[in-house]
């Protein structure tokens, strides 16, 4: 019988990240809190099939039962989501009237 060799995180190839892997990218401090809220929402919007743009892409592969991400998938992601204020906000209270 041969033996089983069990991997680990740690066993990742360089170009793979799973949510620990993926802090601080993105072009801003992300946190794996951050980035596990974020996975999950989208994921639970896609699983009802009303995605939004912008949300953190699907996982590319997966290992074991942890979702890991390209580079590139991450880095595509994060050039095209929206910037701040991009959502409008909350409509002035008093609106000005241009003569």
């Amino acid at each position: 019988m041969t033996p089983v060799t069990y991997l680990t995180i740690a066993d990742l190839p360089a170009y793979l990240h799973d949510r620990h892997g993926l802090t601080g990218r993105s072009g801003g401090p992300l946190t794996e809190s951050t980035v596990r809220s974020y996975h999950d929402a989208a994921t639970k919007r896609r699983n009802d099939e009303c995605p939004r743009p912008g949300d953190f892409p699907e996982p590319d592969q997966y290992f074991a039962r942890t979702p890991v991400w390209l580079e590139a998938t991450v880095d595509a992601w994060a050039t095209n989501r929206p910037g701040r204020g991009a959502g409008g906000g909350r409509p002035r209270k008093n609106k000005r009237s241009d003569p």
